[in-house]
């Protein structure tokens, strides 16, 4: 598997509160929820920090072994595959990831606020001939097999405090060689189809494959440009932050 990715923030006064890493056979892509500046998030570190150590954190976890139990002093969730029959890839991990954070700044932070950073997550994990997926909320991805282009987005709950949130994902496993490509995308990546419908899914993929990541999010700021005062597409913010990982299968 080959990763090509691009971020972009969509404020300099808030800085980059996606997150993007990959590693061999792994990828993962994070959109920190971003509330209003001023928010009381009840975190001395904020939602950027928690989207980097969230997505490390999981990364790490889907490269150690599967299956099984979890490397020494990484606590968590049920074993991976265990909630029911077929089995639910990557839940444990994340569940994991989460109750990592959580108790890396639970003694500074009051992870009780409603408001407390949470993130999106999309998660590709390449294992032999199979490739698991996971999707947490309205984050999106994209796989492109023989029967064509297949979106898989889901909706709240976001990740934030709760490990037992891991459960709402969207998972799945899929046979490595039916799949082209992969397309891991924020919702900053995905408006050119989704919100401003200017483009469908299929020439948003290929955007992003063919000229690359970072075309489709250009290719989204000039159509933003176009519309600053949100009066077009009405939005709460005039630029997001995009983020577009595209991993390609030989």
């Amino acid at each position: 598997m080959r990763v090509e990715w691009a971020t972009d923030e969509g404020s300099a006064e808030r800085g980059n509160e996606d997150f993007v890493a990959a590693a061999a056979g792994a990828v993962v892509v994070l959109d920190g929820c971003g509330l209003p500046l001023g928010t009381e998030l009840g975190c001395a570190h904020g939602t950027a920090w928690y989207a980097r150590s969230l997505g490390t954190r999981l990364l790490a976890r889907m490269l150690d072994g599967i299956g099984g139990a979890p490397p020494a002093g990484q606590p968590v969730g049920p074993p991976e595959g265990a909630h029911r029959p077929g089995g639910r890839p990557l839940v444990a991990r994340l569940a994991g990831a989460i109750s990592d954070v959580a108790a890396s700044h639970r003694a500074t932070c009051d992870l009780a606020v409603p408001t407390t950073p949470a993130a999106t997550v999309v998660a590709l994990r390449v294992r032999g001939d199979l490739a698991d997926y996971l999707v947490l909320a309205d984050s999106t991805l994209l796989l492109d097999g023989p029967g064509g282009l297949t979106r898989i987005s889901a909706g709240a709950p976001f990740a934030a405090a709760d490990p037992a949130v891991a459960d709402a994902a969207i998972t799945g496993t899929v046979p490595v060689p039916e799949l082209r490509r992969a397309f891991l995308l924020t919702d900053g990546a995905t408006r050119l189809a989704e919100r401003f419908q200017l483009i469908g899914w299929d020439a948003l993929a290929e955007l992003a494959a063919g000229p690359g990541p970072a075309a489709l999010i250009a290719r989204t700021r000039e159509a933003e440009r176009t519309d600053p005062q949100a009066v077009r597409w009405p939005r709460g913010k005039p630029h997001d932050d995009a983020t577009a990982a595209v991993c390609a299968f030989d």
